[in-house]
């Protein structure tokens, strides 16, 4: 059914050792041990309790199917044509491994199978074990066929069990708006996710022109989540070529960025030319307490009559006044 490879598997939070399997589950150099789902090979890193959440049923599957039927019938969206379009802003190609976080039921996964023409690597996590145990029953007989390695976890997208570096391509849709961090679920996809890959989420949140709208306090009065602003100051510093858009008619979010390590290539230390002088950094970091205003004066006076920026004539009274000249 499902053919795990536990070299890619880490405890959560540890970002270093492997864990080795067992016939109980996945061990940890430390003893820890995260046993398989009983009558499964997937490993249960975390899990909702019981009954904490309509997901947490034995019958979530088919309230989520519910729920779903109900969300493209409001929107008239084809489910198959925006499930094909948002996964194909992932990139992927033959060979790729991409990871779900909040599969849910599966729903994507015959898309990304295909995405992957048959050759690939399929990882698919959620916290909800009642959830991700519907997405086996339902696919796991239909795609590993396919050629693609078809793997599960239940575990925390918030605190995921994999090594840095590891995936091509990262997706969730649906759900991020719930997480209990959202900031921590961006960056464990970005982490997880190679230098160059891409990174695609999104969830309920209307485009602000609808959110005044006697459309939007409809449906916002229907579902809060749709008040949900998209989490772009949560996005690392480092990401690159950011999207922002939106689906189902303008009600739900989607962000893409590409992966990067580098910081951005801004130079903080070209010369500004003119009267005040400096560089982004002086300006930045070289900033001393306030003088009196008559004296600031004088200074930008003295400065131009040298005919040097404020910031040399400045730098140059408190090198002599040091005696460092």
């Amino acid at each position: 059914m499902v053919n795990h490879s536990p070299y890619c598997f880490i405890a959560p939070g540890c970002h270093r050792a492997p864990l080795s399997r067992n016939p109980e589950g996945l061990a940890c150099p430390h003893g820890h041990l995260f046993a398989f789902i009983p009558g499964t090979t997937v490993p249960l890193f975390a899990s909702e309790p019981e009954g904490a959440n309509e997901y947490s049923f034995d019958n979530a599957a088919e309230f989520h199917d519910n729920a779903l039927r109900w969300v493209f019938s409001t929107f008239e969206t084809d489910e198959a044509s925006l499930r094909e379009r948002l996964i194909a802003r992932l990139e992927l190609g033959r060979g790729a491994r991409v990871l779900v976080t909040g599969a849910g039921a599966g729903d994507d996964l015959p898309y990304l199978v295909r995405a992957l023409s048959g050759d690939g690597e399929i990882f698919a996590q959620d916290i909800a074990k009642q959830m991700l145990l519907a997405a086996i029953s339902r696919y796991h007989a239909e795609l590993p066929i396919s050629g693609v390695n078809l793997q599960f976890s239940v575990s925390d997208a918030t605190n995921l069990p994999f090594v840095d570096d590891f995936f091509d391509a990262a997706y969730h849709f649906g759900g991020i708006n719930l997480f209990p961090s959202i900031p921590n679920g961006i960056a464990e996809m970005n982490r997880v996710v190679k230098p160059g890959g891409v990174v695609v989420f999104g969830d309920e949140g209307l485009a602000p022109w609808l959110t005044d709208t006697e459309y939007g306090r409809m449906l916002i009065t229907n579902n809060p989540l749709y008040a949900c602003a998209p989490p772009l100051s949560a996005l690392p510093d480092t990401a690159r070529a950011v999207k922002l858009t939106w689906e189902l008619s303008n009600c739900f979010y989607v962000i893409e960025f590409r992966v990067c390590r580098d910081p951005l290539p801004i130079n903080v230390d070209v010369p500004h030319l003119g009267k005040r002088g400096g560089t982004i950094r002086s300006r930045y970091f070289g900033q001393l307490e306030g003088v009196a205003p008559s004296l600031r004066e004088q200074v930008y006076v003295e400065a131009e009559r040298r005919g040097v920026s404020r910031v040399d004539y400045i730098e140059s009274a408190l090198r002599t006044a040091l005696g460092r000249d």
